[in-house]
């Protein structure tokens, strides 16, 4: 599955030349709000056929948009499922699910480059990865365990 991720998000990045999730969630028709949840990070649902993504206005804008990108994981690999409920986060790096753990691979593929990912983890710890790269050290892990499968790294 996780060669299928990165194949499904490599497509993403090249058909829309970025790996901006708002800007990709915007291509797709899917609508992104922002709205005080209290401690929900994030959601995804489908109502009447649209599609929307709603991100949580109290978390940092390096935080919204990794949240963003893990929503949009959700978009284009769960929608059968946001079709019955809304899939909602309240932490993000969740592996308590199959659906959470191939939405955070998602993101992590989204927004992390494999070759800057590489050459930094020859030069340097994870957690210096993750701050060179602005992203929580859990995903330098994703990331790292994506590349591993797919006999990158």
């Amino acid at each position: 599955m996780s060669l299928y991720i990165y194949e499904t998000v490599e497509k993403l990045k090249r058909k829309y030349k970025t790996n901006n999730p708002f800007t990709i969630a915007k291509a797709l028709n899917i609508f992104v709000s922002f709205k005080a949840l209290n401690n929900l990070k994030g959601f995804y649902y489908i109502v009447n056929r649209e599609r929307h993504i709603v991100i949580n206005n109290a978390l940092g804008e390096e935080e919204q948009r990794i949240v963003c990108a893990h929503e949009l994981g959700h978009d284009r690999l769960h929608q059968h499922f946001a079709r019955v409920n809304a899939l909602k986060d309240f932490v993000l790096y969740d592996m308590s699910s199959k659906p959470e753990y191939e939405a955070n691979l998602f993101a992590v593929d989204l927004l992390m480059d494999d070759g800057k990912v590489r050459e930094l983890i020859q030069q340097n710890a994870s957690n210096f990865v993750a701050r060179a790269l602005q992203v929580h050290e859990s995903l330098v892990d994703y990331k790292v365990e994506s590349m591993r499968k797919r006999e990158v790294l």
